[in-house]
């Protein structure tokens, strides 16, 4: 089975846009505190601070879009989404709203990744990105989960969780017969 370029577009962008609104949920549990607190020595940094890491690769992403290279090196560092949530959620909605235009160019277009390591252009496609972005966010929003039941919340129990584990647990389930309460088994 094949996947045509725009089915492929679509569905990563569909992944994302699902990913960054598990985020807002997320940020919708936490108060002002847990959002910009520490959680040392386990964390050295915020929940804030990874939400910003987050959101400014997307902001990245769709600004250097037009150009064809992406430097998510080049990001703004904007304090404010690390210590206002209301800010990082409307940040959300405007990130959004850019993954939900039709944005994305039509024509194979080519694009290049450039960054601190190296000395030149890498060739990247739009699809790469995305699924880049995604994988990075979930990586993010795992250690965010973590932070968040420190505090004593529960997100959704597959919040930080990548597709590909979710897909292979939902196989599993399906799979493995019943296990006898109170067996031992290694994961």
């Amino acid at each position: 089975m094949s996947i045509d370029a725009s089915e492929l577009d679509q569905q990563l962008l569909k992944s994302n846009i699902k990913t960054l609104e598990e985020g807002a949920e997320l940020i919708g549990l936490l108060n002002v505190d847990q959002y910009t607190q520490g959680f040392k020595p386990a964390f050295q940094s915020t929940i804030g601070a990874h939400f910003r890491h987050i959101l400014e690769h997307y902001r990245c992403f769709l600004a250097q879009l037009p150009d064809g290279v992406f430097c998510y090196d080049k990001r703004e560092r904007d304090q404010l989404l690390e210590c206002d949530s209301s800010y990082a959620l409307k940040t959300i909605d405007d990130i959004l709203i850019g993954l939900r235009l039709d944005s994305l160019p039509c024509q194979p277009v080519k694009f290049f990744i450039e960054d601190e390591q190296t000395n030149g252009l890498i060739e990247t496609n739009v699809n790469r990105e995305l699924l880049f972005l995604q994988s990075h966010t979930v990586h993010h929003y795992a250690i965010i989960g973590a932070m968040t039941r420190a505090f004593g919340n529960q997100p959704d129990e597959d919040f930080g969780v990548a597709i590909a584990t979710r897909v292979h647990n939902e196989k599993s389930v399906e799979t493995t017969p019943t296990i006898v309460k109170g067996a031992s088994c290694a994961q």
